[in-house]
């Protein structure tokens, strides 16, 4: 039997993703089990079959889903996938309340991911000689959202790792002008 494993998490997909961090919620499985699952999301060898593969070839399965999983990932602004290529919110002081509201609704719930990309990844729809560009206007997530199932995991990471230090870069920027704002107000 031949089987293909992910060498990188960029041969993950978001959807083998979700599948595996919803295993990882489960508390019913014991490590045996839990692994069995593992290997049938990321190698699509049945769950019934696994349990029939060679001790050595189970232990390096195993080893090269975690090394795969374990991987960081630098930002990515645009990426095709299925003939389509997706660009990044190009400009976050344009965009609309319904995507800051969907934002916000999706941004921390694993099995909703691909919601979010849907909102932060859209069809490029124009491009300038200077390397800039502009996506389709927001119209909710219905369109993309299960195609983005199959963002490669770099992507998504890449794009959570950027909202992350966007994120502490706004904390910081805020906490440093209430500090101005009282010093100069106990100065006056």
């Amino acid at each position: 039997m031949k089987i293909i494993l992910p060498e990188n998490i960029s041969e993950i997909t978001l959807d083998q993703f979700q599948r595996y961090y919803k295993l990882s919620q489960r508390e019913d499985l014991d490590e045996l089990d839990f692994n069995k699952r593992k290997i049938e999301i990321f190698s699509k060898i049945p769950f019934q079959k696994v349990g029939n593969i060679k001790q050595s070839d189970y232990d390096f399965i195993i080893g090269q889903i975690d090394k795969a999983l374990n991987v960081n990932c630098e930002f990515v602004d645009r990426f095709k996938m299925n003939g389509i290529e997706f660009g990044f919110i190009p400009n976050f002081d344009e965009m609309t309340v319904n995507e800051l509201g969907d934002i916000r609704e999706y941004q921390d719930k694993e099995d909703e991911l691909h919601k979010l990309m849907a909102i932060l990844f859209r069809p490029v729809s124009g491009k300038d000689l200077l390397g800039n560009y502009t996506i389709e206007d927001y119209n909710g997530t219905a369109k993309y959202s299960e195609l983005m199932k199959q963002t490669p995991m770099h992507i998504v990471n890449g794009a959570l790792g950027f909202f992350l230090s966007l994120h502490n870069e706004l904390e910081i920027a805020i906490q440093k002008s209430m500090v101005e704002a009282l010093t100069k107000g106990a100065a006056v």
